[in-house]
């Protein structure tokens, strides 16, 4: 096995060496012999789990892994394999699932999944589309006729290896339909399963929903991390909305530009999920504890908001949970935001609370919203509930808590624009945000701040507050 191996190794220098002077079909020919190498590789993997599972031990111990000093199979996998646990135990289901099982006689009984075994033998499907069949077809055991079940797992494997419908099974190879993957083929076996065991929908329905769960912590490094788990209906009901927003083109124009702002897609549904949280907490129907609604407070010092507005470095405290952020944040919450700004002396004293006054009112966020209608920020369009009205020309800075002097900005473009990276013009009679590469605008330090002058076509600095 070792002298394959490193015949295999050799063979891949060469391939990875040579794979720039491929031409396009020899490049996806490589892909997909590298591909039938790793479904060999998982067809091996799951042989040997299953022998680790079933051998007896060669020494005087309590079981063949014992005697290799692993705990069970599970746990030699984890270590052989550096796979995680829950995919060590994985590898073992569908390995128990698809290897002969031993009898007293000697003679096996056939697996309980065949045609698996037979896939996984001969290097077609690979571990994750396994267990996929085996874990979905196994929910209905003891309820679907072992005929009906190896009949969906016939279809089930044909779908995994790209085999037409109606082929015989064994008779396997790759014809113009693509093989299906693993998060296709649970929801086909779902089907399956509904179909050849319709009675077992409402328990399975029934598990799901007390499975579900919801946890956030926040960790050492001041992020917060959470996992969620829905059931079916529910799930698809966020994924639905998450995806909505997270789409490329948000705009309710469908002849606006695609926005393409540089965000991944993991950083454009977090930034859904915070919207969606800040939007409920704005909405005035969350519980009111303390007959306030749920309002986060930054304590920050005269000092430290000082050099903000020079454009030095500055810090705040989120008081809730001793985190220390950039300053910026209780700059661009002195705005409007359901985050409140604490002036704080040196010891930690609480000199002055916002003035309520900076805030705009209700009557004037409506009148803003139906105005701006969705964020301004440059190539956004995030929906008006989700959006902070900004001062265009600072509060701190003399701007009034007028409508002209608002502006719609959603969390991110907001953010944006306190630390530079967007910037708001004049352009006719409304307001325009660009992105700019330029730097927030530094005052030289000593300089009494004042408000500049209004001019309909000027672009006004950075905001700072």
């Amino acid at each position: 096995m070792r002298g394959a191996i490193d015949v295999l190794r050799s063979a891949a220098d060469a391939l990875l060496r040579s794979f720039e002077a491929l031409g396009d079909a020899q490049r996806w020919d490589a892909l997909a012999a590298v591909g039938e190498l790793a479904k060999h590789a998982d067809g091996l993997v799951v042989r040997m789990a299953g022998l680790v599972e079933q051998a007896p031990p060669a020494f005087d111990a309590p079981s063949s892994t014992r005697a290799f000093g692993y705990r069970d199979a599970a746990d030699a996998l984890r270590h052989e394999l550096g796979v995680t646990s829950s995919r060590a135990k994985a590898i073992i289901r569908v390995a128990v699932a698809a290897t002969p099982r031993p009898t007293a006689g000697g003679a096996p009984f056939e697996p309980r999944f065949p045609h698996v075994a037979d896939a996984l033998a001969d290097g077609s499907i690979g571990i994750d589309q396994a267990r996929v069949i085996v874990e979905q077809l196994g929910e209905g055991r003891g309820r679907i006729d072992d005929d009906d079940r190896r009949f969906a797992e016939a279809s089930l494997v044909g779908d995994a290896t790209g085999q037409p419908a109606g082929e015989v099974a064994g008779e396997r190879g790759y014809d113009d339909t693509a093989p299906t993957p693993p998060e296709e083929l649970a929801a086909t076996a779902r089907q399956w399963l509904l179909a050849l065991d319709p009675d077992g929908a409402e328990p399975r329905e029934e598990q799901q929903i007390a499975q579900r769960s919801f946890t956030i912590s926040r960790c050492t490094d001041g992020m917060f991390r959470g996992r969620i788990v829905l059931p079916p209906a529910e799930g698809a009901q966020v994924q639905a909305v998450v995806q909505a927003y997270n789409s490329p083109r948000t705009s309710k124009d469908p002849t606006a530009p695609v926005n393409d702002d540089g965000r991944s897609p993991e950083q454009r549904s977090a930034d859904v999920l915070a919207g969606l949280f800040a939007a409920h907490a704005r909405s005035g129907e969350t519980p009111r504890p303390g007959g306030r609604p749920p309002t986060l407070l930054v304590a920050v010092t005269q000092a430290d908001l000082d050099a903000h507005a020079e454009g030095r470095p500055g810090v705040c405290e989120i008081v809730e949970t001793g985190e220390i952020v950039p300053v910026q944040l209780a700059a661009r919450m002195t705005c409007d935001a359901i985050i409140q700004t604490a002036l704080v002396d040196d010891d930690g004293h609480v000199l002055k609370m916002g003035r309520r006054k900076r805030l705009f009112t209700a009557i004037q966020r409506l009148a803003i919203i139906l105005r701006d209608k969705l964020c301004q920020g440059e190539g956004c369009g995030a929906p008006a509930s989700w959006n902070d009205v900004h001062h265009v020309r600072t509060w701190a800075d003399g701007g009034p808590t007028d409508i002209d002097n608002g502006i719609l900005l959603c969390t991110r473009c907001h953010q944006d624009v306190h630390a530079g990276r967007q910037q708001i013009e004049r352009s006719g009679t409304r307001w325009k945000v660009r992105r700019t590469l330029l730097p927030p605008i530094r005052r030289p330090r000593g300089t009494r701040r004042r408000a500049p002058d209004v001019h309909p076509t000027a672009p006004f600095p950075v905001s700072t507050g």
